[in-house]
C-alpha cells in the first residue's frame, strides 16, 4: 500500500504496477492537471471522471474538495475492479462509480486491452480489431447518459480515453458542449489526428482555452477549456 500526500491530506491506495505508479506521480507529484485546480475546488455541480482507471483523478478531486459530486467511468474490468476498491478503501463518499465507456453512442463497444492497465482504448467505427486482445464493454452516448441520470449541469468532465478522445468530441452537438463550465482533457496525437482541430472545436463552442504538451511524450498533452462568460 503506498501512501501519497497531497495537500495536507494522506492518501493510502494500492499501486500494482510501475503504470499505477507512474500514473500517480503525473497527478500528484507533477501535477499535470494543476490548469484546471481552481475549477476543482469551486466546483459544486457534477465532475465526471472518464476513463477514470484505478481512480487516482477521483481521489485528487476529492483532496481538492471534500463535497463535490462525482462520477467515475472505467470500463475496463479489472481496472474498475481497482477502482471500486481503491474508493471503499478511502472512504470516499458522494461518487457514483459505472463501468462504462463514454462513446459517440450508446451500445456496445470493442474495446482494445492493452498490454498496460493505461493504454486501454475503444476502436475506431471503421478499425479491424482482428488480431487484437478485445473486450466487449457497455458504452453510453453523454446525452443519452445525462438524461438517464437527470444532469443538467456539469461543473468539468476529465477525459483521458487514449486517442478517442477525437471521436468522441467531434460526436458533439451543441447542447452537449452546453452542459460543460469546464473541460479537461488529455490528447494523443496518434492516428493522423491533431489536438490543433479539438482546440478549434472548443473555441467555436465558446470555450477560452490552454494547451500544455506534456513534459515526457511529444504526442501528448493536456487542454483545459473554461467557458467564456
Amino acid at each position: 500500500m503506498a501512501i501519497i500526500k497531497f495537500k495536507d491530506k494522506k492518501i493510502d491506495v494500492e499501486l500494482r504496477d510501475e503504470v499505477d505508479r507512474s500514473v500517480a506521480n503525473e497527478i500528484f507529484k507533477f501535477r499535470e492537471y494543476r490548469s484546471a485546480e481552481s475549477a476543482i475546488e469551486s466546483a459544486k455541480l457534477p465532475i465526471l471522471d472518464v476513463g477514470a482507471h484505478i481512480g487516482l483523478f477521483s481521489l485528487y478531486v476529492r483532496a481538492l474538495n471534500p463535497t463535490v459530486p462525482i462520477i467515475a467511468l472505467e470500463p475496463e474490468v479489472n481496472n474498475f475492479k481497482r477502482l471500486e476498491k481503491t474508493i471503499a478503501e478511502n472512504q470516499i463518499e458522494n461518487i457514483q462509480l459505472e463501468c462504462l465507456a463514454l462513446s459517440s453512442k450508446s451500445g456496445q463497444g470493442n474495446l482494445i486491452v492493452s498490454n498496460d492497465s493505461q493504454n486501454h482504448r475503444l476502436s475506431f467505427a471503421s478499425e479491424n480489431v482482428s488480431g487484437q486482445k478485445v473486450e466487449k464493454v457497455k458504452t453510453t452516448s453523454l446525452a443519452d447518459y445525462c438524461k438517464k441520470n437527470q444532469i443538467k449541469k456539469i461543473a468539468l468532465i476529465k477525459l483521458d480515453i487514449e486517442g478517442g478522445e477525437f471521436e468522441l468530441i467531434e460526436s458533439w452537438a451543441k447542447d452537449d458542449f452546453n452542459l460543460f463550465e469546464s473541460i479537461l482533457l488529455e490528447y494523443h496525437n496518434v492516428f493522423g489526428n491533431e489536438h490543433k482541430r479539438l482546440v478549434e472545436i472548443l473555441r467555436i463552442n465558446g470555450f477560452g482555452v490552454q494547451v500544455f504538451p506534456s513534459q515526457f511524450d511529444r504526442m501528448m498533452g493536456f487542454v483545459f477549456a473554461k467557458r467564456k462568460k
